[in-house]
């Protein structure tokens, strides 16, 4: 029984295989021979790359700077261009240095020479109230008034150099730490040291015009605080026809005596806080009246008055500065011998 069975099994394999078969010349004509098509070549899989260890990975490369430069070489080009910068500025403040002092120094010897003649003229004497002297006066006014504008323009000047200062200075202090950045080849800290030169040598200059610059605007104030004066003092005299005449009779004392002063100002200590005190009452009048005229008075104990004329000149630039026009503002100084410290008085007029 055991036989029989596996003979089946064989026979039915058999069959199997036969099914499962395609005869090759199957369907061809007698004497027909099937060409076979060429086999395809094996393909072998390539093998997969074997991990790299840990130890033995390399980390990837930064990526290049914009257009290939380095950090360091473009922070010496900016500061460079900074330095280029400066220079043009500096150009610039040293040629209205020149032209403003020039210009004001032109314009003092005209009034002076305008001045003069008033008073020659009135030294000899005139009538009283001389129309040609009066004129002539009006026009010293107007002249001085330019003079006060030149005060306004060295304040200007003074103000870009200072800010030219603080630029060199702050390029220098840049240069400095730019010699700390790594990476740095040595035709890069040639740059740095040519740029420090520079910067280096704009600074002294820059120093030295502001201190010329703020020479001349103090010196430029004092001047206009006493050719006001000087002024007033001609104006009285042309009124009288004499100018010793003029002088010893001016009415201006006898008046500011009796007036009451809108604000007054202790010189007890020359740092004294009086512009927020000041600017509010100046305020309150312009508010009510926007036209209104101011005169500053500096009054002295006695003896030397240039402490109060200073001190007077200090309170008409802070009004300056608070928006009254030049226009519209007076300047002179007394005596009161009843005082202690000097002091201003502010009048409207």
């Amino acid at each position: 029984m055991r036989k029989r069975t596996s003979a089946s099994a064989l026979l039915l394999g058999g069959l199997l295989g036969i099914a499962g078969c395609v005869n090759p010349d199957a369907g061809l004509p007698p004497g027909s021979t099937r060409v076979a098509a060429p086999a395809a070549p094996a393909v072998r899989e390539a093998p997969a790359p074997a991990p790299i260890p840990a130890t033995q990975q390399v980390a990837a490369a930064p990526a290049p700077q914009r257009g290939g430069e380095s950090f360091v070489v473009s922070k010496v080009r900016q500061l460079a261009g900074e330095a280029d910068a400066l220079a043009k500025v500096v150009d610039g403040l040293e040629k209205a240095h020149a032209g403003l002092r020039d210009g004001a120094r032109q314009r003092a010897a005209t009034y002076h020479q305008r001045v003069g003649a008033i008073e020659a003229r009135l030294k000899i004497g005139t009538t009283r109230a001389n129309p040609r002297l009066r004129a002539e006066w009006n026009v010293a006014q107007s002249m001085l008034a330019g003079l006060d504008r030149d005060v306004g323009a060295w304040d200007v000047l003074r103000t870009r150099a200072a800010e030219a200062d603080s630029r060199a200075a702050f390029l220098n202090d840049s240069v400095l730490n730019a010699f700390e950045l790594s990476g740095a080849v040595e035709e890069d800290h040639e740059a740095l040291h040519a740029i420090g030169d520079r910067a280096a040598h704009m600074t002294v200059t820059v120093t030295r015009l502001l201190d010329e610059v703020s020479a001349a605007s103090e010196r430029q104030s004092r001047l206009v605080t006493a050719e006001r004066r000087e002024l007033a003092l001609l104006a009285e005299a042309i009124d009288a026809g004499s100018l010793e005449d003029g002088v010893a009779s001016g009415p201006y004392a006898a008046r500011a005596a009796e007036e009451r002063p809108l604000a007054v100002v202790r010189f007890d200590d020359p740092n004294v806080a009086f512009e927020q005190a000041l600017s509010a009452a100046v305020q309150q009048v312009l508010d009510r009246r926007p036209g209104t005229t101011f005169e500053v008075v500096g009054v002295s104990p006695g003896g030397s008055m240039a402490a109060a004329a200073d001190y007077a000149d200090k309170v008409h630039r802070s009004l300056r500065r608070m928006g009254v026009a030049a226009s519209r503002l007076r300047i002179a100084t007394r005596a009161d011998s009843d005082l202690n410290v000097e002091e201003v008085r502010l009048y409207v007029r």
